[in-house]
Parts: structure tokens; sequence; C-alpha cells
């Protein structure tokens, strides 16, 4: 059966271009006016053509009428009496959005504001609000934007791998009777813990952002960390409270709060990134990582060398020690909380999830630096003209296969509608209606059907299985090194003391603090200055390929180097922090919040930094359980480091898998225009007491 009433079909053309409207001869409400043209500098792009409403002259909009030609230049600002001259055959010019200024704080959508006809059809002003983020001058919002994501970035780092200095002080303290050396299953344990609480946070924050909003969940994870990091300095150890437990269920809470940090920060700060910098500003947010790496070794050593006399003296004082050193760990947070609750929400979500255009149009121009309203306009007009692809209506075959809709150009736009509002009132409705209060009936929030609908092709599944293969595999090296670097470099020395506690403790310390100095702060900041000229992709591999190569080299020559040359082992063991950070640990964050759709982008993020996580707790395990192979003390470590590069060529070989960002807005590299156009068209047929056929975004 046809799919559209035959009343609803267009009249056919006859001839060429369909004639001005007059008051004696009316024009259908449905007929699409493709005599309404824009010049080669015209406002909008020909990939836009006028939306049907714009044809409706018992409606909304009136008709440009200039002799036989349809014709607005997109640059002026037309006033009633002057410029193009409007067909006032039809006396009924109220816009159906008139009211929406109302509602939402929005720029003003009458036919006389600024783009007249171009920018009063939602779909354009959609286009123009993102438009003015992708196209935007680097300015303080977003250095602020950044600072803000990062300092819960240093947070996360500082409490996460705070517990590889203070476990052995633990031994010292806690387990003097096992040798000064806490149990591997409870060394285990302890660090565990936190893996396990992220991995919840991620899966679970990244669900609630897509469904509740970014703002409102963005701080609340800090709060979680806060008490989390409180209630591990707090913790005591009695016959009825062990205390290795006790830091275990707060570490496993602060790894939930850490968790919820990870796709909030991402796709906050992708959502308000420029296209051009929205790479290194990811990058710079995920470099505030080795920041906190670096700062938790520092504490330390400005405690030990506080108490140093004290410890000496007495090992049980390094309980003072490691209960400051954690609880130093809230102040960037307690700093940092305030600023993200008072961060508004990200337009790209207000616009394709809440549907509330105008709030959005008002959020960016608040918070984007703007220019004057002629030269931004100017701005805009080149900006589309000189580059197709800002924005460009999507055909079916989008790079990740993108969602089964129509495009903006194809004949549905012609088709359905009727009655007084048209075609333009569902395309109005749509976005007005949410603004004028909380009908979550119109949001666009994604649905569980929609999901598995969307995955379930191999086009974009295969994003979503590479993008957590990668992180899976980059995580069972970077976390099996990074929590564990202390047995490592045992036999590394860089103090003279001789006393064994406070000789063990500095040790670690300072080796911590050249690991981080040498390798892991220079490869986050590498990325930051150049993934924006050698994209994701190459950086990704390259990590991938040395870091393989440099694994080989420390576990086929441990025992050599080790003993022989241990400078040479610490410059080695420096080198693959480096090309972790100046490769996948920063690429395997960046890319997920970029390649999924605004409704599932929080989610697919955090599906992908949870399987990162498993792969820490796996690489956990099998430390614990490989370490001391055949009961000899660290003889299990030269075999780890041989896995360790095993899993990073399988990380090599499923970046395959993972699309290359660099240049591409969000709503290309997903598919979201289409999605967008595919709700107003829905909306449209609601309007118009029409069933799609087709409900698989139900």
């Amino acid at each position: 059966m046809h799919p559209y009433p035959q009343s609803l079909e267009p009249p056919p053309r006859r001839g060429g271009a369909i004639p001005a409207a007059s008051s004696n001869r009316p024009q259908s409400p449905l007929t699409s006016p493709t005599s309404l043209t824009y010049p080669s500098n015209a406002y909008a792009p020909s990939s836009y053509p006028l939306s049907s409403s714009t044809a409706n002259t018992s409606a909304s909009r009136p008709l440009i009428n200039s002799g036989d030609s349809h014709y607005y230049d997109g640059l002026s600002s037309p006033t009633p009496g002057s410029g193009p001259r409007y067909n006032n055959s039809n006396n009924n010019t109220n816009n159906n959005n008139d009211n929406d200024n109302n509602n939402g704080g929005g720029a003003p959508s009458s036919d006389f504001s600024r783009g007249g006809l171009y920018q009063d059809d939602p779909r354009n002003r959609r286009l123009d609000t993102l438009a003015k983020i992708d196209n935007a001058d680097f300015g303080w919002f977003h250095v602020r934007a950044c600072m803000v994501a990062g300092v819960g970035f240093f947070t996360d780092a500082y409490d996460l791998f705070a517990i590889n200095l203070v476990s052995p002080m633990l031994g010292f303290v806690y387990f003097a009777h096992n040798d000064n050396t806490v149990p591997a299953d409870i060394d285990a344990g302890l660090k565990i813990a936190a893996s396990v609480g992220t991995f919840f946070g991620q899966i679970g924050f990244g669900y609630l952002a897509d469904r509740l909003g970014r703002k409102r969940m963005y701080g609340v994870e800090l709060v979680i960390i806060i008490v989390a990091t409180f209630g591990q300095a707090l913790c005591g150890n009695s016959y009825g409270l062990s205390l290795p437990w006790s830091i275990m269920i707060w570490r496993f809470i602060l790894g939930i709060g850490v968790g919820g940090d990870y796709p909030l920060s991402a796709v906050i700060t992708s959502e308000f990134a420029t296209t051009n910098r929205r790479g290194a500003m990811m990058a710079a947010v995920f470099a505030m990582q080795g920041f906190g790496y670096l700062t938790t070794a520092l504490v330390a050593i400005l405690l030990l060398l506080a108490f140093k006399g004290m410890i000496i003296a007495n090992p049980m004082n390094l309980d003072y020690v490691w209960r400051l050193l954690i609880g130093l760990g809230c102040v960037p947070a307690l700093v940092a909380v305030y600023f993200r609750m008072t961060i508004p929400e990200t337009p790209r979500y207000v616009l394709d999830v809440e549907n509330n255009l105008n709030k959005a149009e008002s959020d960016v121009n608040r918070v984007i630096p703007t220019r004057n309203a002629l030269q931004s306009d100017r701005d805009e007009v080149e900006a589309r003209n000189s580059n197709s692809r800002v924005h460009p209506r999507r055909n079916n075959n989008n790079a990740l296969g993108g969602d089964d809709v129509p495009t903006g150009s194809g004949s549905g736009y012609q088709k359905g509608g009727s009655g007084a509002g048209g075609a333009g009132a569902g395309y109005n409705s749509l976005f007005s209606t949410a603004s004028r209060g909380n009908d979550r009936s119109q949001q666009n929030k994604g649905t569980l059907r929609d999901f598995c609908h969307y995955f379930s092709r191999w086009e974009t599944f295969k994003v979503l299985l590479g993008t957590s293969v990668t992180w899976f595999a980059l995580d069972v090296a970077f976390y099996g090194i990074g929590l564990n670097n202390t047995f490592i470099l045992s036999t590394i020395h860089f103090s003279t003391s001789a006393d064994e506690a406070y000789e063990k403790i500095w040790n670690a310390t300072v080796g911590q603090a050249i690991i981080v100095l040498l390798g892991a702060i220079p490869g986050y900041w590498f990325t930051v200055f150049l993934i924006e000229k050698l994209g994701r992709i190459k950086i990704q591999v390259l990590g991938f390929v040395m870091s393989c190569i440099l694994f080989c080299i420390l576990g086929f020559a441990y025992a050599p180097i080790h003993n022989q040359s241990p400078i040479l082992f610490v410059f080695l063991f420096a080198l693959t922090q480096f090309f972790q950070n100046f490769g996948p640990n920063a690429t395997t964050f960046i890319i997920p919040g970029e390649v999924f759709p605004t409704r599932f982008r929080s989610t697919g993020h955090g599906i992908s930094a949870g399987m990162g996580k498993l792969g820490a707790i796996v690489a956990q395990i099998g430390f614990s359980s490989l370490k001391d192979r055949g009961g000899v003390k660290n003889a299990g470590i030269p075999m780890l480091l041989q896995i360790f590069a095993l899993f990073m060529f399988i990380g090599l070989l499923f970046t395959y898998f993972v699309p290359e960002t660099m240049g591409k807005t969000l709503e290309e590299l997903c598919g979201d225009e289409d999605y967008a156009s595919r709700q107003l068209d829905r909306e449209r047929f609601r309007q118009n007491g029409l069933q799609e056929k087709d409900d698989n975004y139900e």
C-alpha cells in the first residue's frame, strides 16, 4: 500500500518553476517552493533547500515575491516596507514560533529576524547553532571548560594511584608480622576495588548522563569522590572492623565517582569544543591525569621529609603519612565541585535530546564569544561556502552507517501535512512544545530499542567494538604497570638512608616521580599539541607499536637490563609510559567522545571506558597471581611484561575498526543530522494524523 494517502500527494509540476502565489491563484500548501532559490553567496548553502513550510500561504510564513522568481540574499535583515517585496495575499502572517522567545530565552524567530525565511526554519536555526559552536573562536569559556573538567581528572589520578604508595606504608604499619609487606591477596583487593567501582561508575553515569542530562549529573561524581576520600583517610582497625576491608569498601565507592568523571568530562568537553580544537581540548583535559599522578609522588615526598625523623625512630609513624596522603586528595575536588554544578547544559544535548531550540540558541549566545551581528553573518556564510562539510546534509551512507532516515532534501519533505499548520507547523511544534514546558514525550532520549537498533548493524557496532577492545587492551598494560611499579622498580635505589622503612618508601616514591616526569607528562602534552596535526589514529597506532616493541625488550631482556644497567631500565620503562600517553591512553579516551550520536554519546563512552577498567581488573588479578611465580619473589615480572606486549598488539589490530575523527563535526561522525531530520518528520506526521510505517526509532 502506498505509504501516503492519495489526497496528500503533491500536485504535479507543469513546466518549470511554480508560479508566485497571488490572491487570484491559490497555491497548494503542500507544494515545495522550488523557485525559492538562493544566490551563490546566500546565507544557506544549496544543500539546504527551503523547507516546504515556507510555501504555506495559509499558515505562518509569507512568500517573498520578486517578479517571476522568489529570492532572498540571506545577508540582509529585511524589514516591512523595505528590501524584498513580500506577498501579502494572505493576511495570516503570524509565526508559529512567535511566542517561543518567552520560553527558553531564545533568539527571535520571526520572519524579519536575522536570516528571514532561512533563519526561521527550525532545521536551519539548529544548523546555525551548531555552526556557532564548531566555528567559534577559542575563548575564555573553552579554557574554563577544560580547567573545570581537567581538575576532575587531576583528582581521579591522584586518588587512584595514591594506593601504589600507600600499600607499602600499610605493610610497615599493619603487617609487620608478614615481613612488613601487605599480603598479595589484600594488596590485589586494595587495587582492584577502585577499578571495579570505576567500571560501574562509567556504565552508570554514562547512561544517566544521556537520560537525565550532562549538567544534572556533573559534579555529583566529585561529591562521591570527596566523601570516599575522607572515608579512606579515617579508616581504623579493631577487632570488629578490618582496616583493609574498610579501605576496599571506600575505594569501591571512590571508583564509582572516578568512573562517572570519564564519560561526563569527555562528552561535555567534546560537545562544547570547536571542530578544529576538539581533540586538543579533550587531550588537555585528560593530560591533567599526568599532573595528578606526579602530585601524588610530590606530596608523598614532602610528607616523608616532614616525618623523616619520626619514621626512622618508629616506622609506625607512617600511619600519619598515608592518611594525610589520601586525605589531601579531596582538596582539588572541593575547588572544582562548585564550577561543575554551574556549567550550562551542552547545546547539543538541548538541541538533539531535549528539543529546546530556543534554550540552545540562548546558551550558545551566552557562552560562545561573538562579534557584531553583520560580521558574524558574513563569517558563517564564508565558512559554509568554503567548507561544504560543516554540518552537511547527510545521506544514508554516512561514515558510521548513520541512521536509516530520509534526508532533508528528499521527497519526504514534500509529502504529508494538511490544514492551517502545514508541514512547517510540525517542524516548529517539535521544538516549541519542548520549549514551553516539560513535555518529555517530545524529547528524543534514546531508548533501549533505539540503542539496540543503532548498534545492530556492523558499520556502527564495529566502532563500539573497536573503541572498547582498544581501551581494554591498553588498560591491561597501563594499570598493570601503573599500580605495581613499586614492585618493578624495587631494586632501583635513589636513597642512601640506612633505615629500611624510610628507604623503601622513599625509593618507590622518587622512582614514581621520575617515571612520570620523564615519560607520562611529556607523552600527554605531545598528544595535546600534535593530535590536530597527526590525527587520532596515527597517534594511536604509533603508541601501540612502540609500546609493543618496548615491552618485548623489557620482557625478554629483563634480567640483564634490570641487574646490570638500572638507569637503562628506568629509561626504557619511562619510554613505555611516554608512548602509552602519546598514544592509546589519550586517544582511547578522546575517540569514544566523538563517534557516537548525542543521545548515546555518554553511554557509548561509558561502555568503552568500562571495558578499559575490565582490562585493569584483569591486569591486577594476573599481576598478583603471576608476580611471584614458582614461589620466587618477582620471578614472574618478565612474563607479565611479555603479556603486556601481546595486549599492545591486540590493541593495534582492533584500531582498524576505529574511524579517524580529526577535522569532522560530531554530526558528520555519527549521523545526528539525519536523526534530527527524522524526528522533525515524525512530529510533522503526528501533527497530520499519519502513522509512519517505520517505527524503528520509537
